[in-house]
């Protein structure tokens, strides 16, 4: 019988296979494994409080997809389940580790949950494996990278409410993240069609004056009028424009600050006017769209970390940091007499 060049394949008692006989291997997955969690919560502290830092976002990624492997290898490579909890544990931690300074009850119940969360996709995973009788790397992603992504997903969104400065600024977006989350949206072909040249770049009496002049445009006895009278009918439309958003805001517009801070200003006051309930409620909305959005794009996510995933399994062969033996061992059936 021909065998596979990168394994080694052994028949074994079921004790030997179940036990963990390198030490020194599973502390350098361990480290690994806390290494890649710290800096999940490095650069998810550094993109919350800076969200123009993309550079901050890419290595959030990085690290959320380091970790997710290493988790996902565990799997296969730690028998111990003692161990394997015993190195989740110390994962939760290096996430909490880099906001020392924003801990809270609320984010130590979150915390927590994610650890219980981690641990059953583990378990599932674990599960999965005991359940075959060859190794079928993709059926155990499947089960346990959706709860990875679950528990960071709960990790992010608490975080973003607990650490973005809600407290401190009396409302739950910062005014950098508020620009990076409606410049995108205000370059839609939609948002133009309704409104052309919207630019939050522009100052705010400009835009007025834009929007003004984009409405009178399309009238027929507006073009009639000669340039001066023109000029001066835009004038008072825009004035007019301006007078109706002063009275929707309950305070005067400033002409020279950009849109995107007349916007903020906005939100702010209009947020700041509502009940204490709704007040309450408004930055768990905003932590449940984070997690919603995060779950959503689990399958993508699922799917890159599986296939490096995979790609580290296939080293681990090669290098020989790892083996597969086929386990001899019996089980009860059930037949009818």
């Amino acid at each position: 019988m021909e065998e596979n060049s990168r394994l080694l394949n052994k028949i074994v008692d079921e004790g030997e296979v179940e036990s963990d006989r390198s030490i020194a291997k599973i502390m350098v997955l361990a480290a690994s494994g806390v290494v890649f969690s710290f800096f999940f919560g490095y650069f998810l502290r550094a993109f919350v409080l800076d969200s123009s830092n993309w550079q901050s976002l890419l290595f959030l990624f990085l690290a959320a997809a380091g970790f997710m492997m290493l988790y996902l290898l565990d799997v296969f490579f730690i028998k111990a389940f003692w161990i394997v909890n015993l190195i989740i544990f110390s994962e939760t931690l290096a996430f909490l580790a880099p906001f020392y300074d924003k801990i809270s009850t609320t984010l130590m119940v979150v915390v927590l949950v994610s650890f219980l969360i981690l641990i059953s996709g583990n378990y599932l995973g674990r599960q999965e494996l005991e359940n075959m009788l060859k190794i079928k790397f993709w059926r155990v992603s499947k089960k346990v990278i959706p709860k990875a992504v679950f528990a960071l997903a709960l990790f992010t969104g608490a975080v973003y409410v607990g650490v973005s400065g809600v407290e401190q600024k009396g409302f739950f977006i910062s005014e950098s993240t508020f620009e990076k989350i409606i410049s995108p949206i205000t370059k839609l072909e939609i948002i133009q069609g309704f409104v052309p040249g919207f630019d939050l770049s522009l100052p705010t009496g400009q835009l007025i004056r834009n929007l003004a002049a984009g409405q009178l445009e399309g009238n027929q006895q507006f073009k009639l009028l000669s340039k001066t009278a023109q000029s001066q009918l835009i004038e008072e439309s825009a004035k007019e424009l301006e007078n109706k958003i002063s009275d929707f805001t309950g305070s005067p517009l400033d002409p020279k600050a950009k849109v995107s801070d007349v916007l903020y200003e906005i939100m702010m006051k209009k947020f700041g006017n509502l009940p204490a309930n709704i007040k309450f409620i408004a930055p768990m909305i905003v932590a449940a769209l984070i997690f919603l959005t995060i779950v959503g794009l689990s399958l993508p996510i699922r799917l890159v970390v599986s296939v490096l995933a995979f790609l580290i399994y296939e080293i681990c062969f090669a290098l020989g940091f790892s083996t597969i033996m086929m386990e001899g061992r019996s089980r009860e059936i059930i037949v009818l007499r």
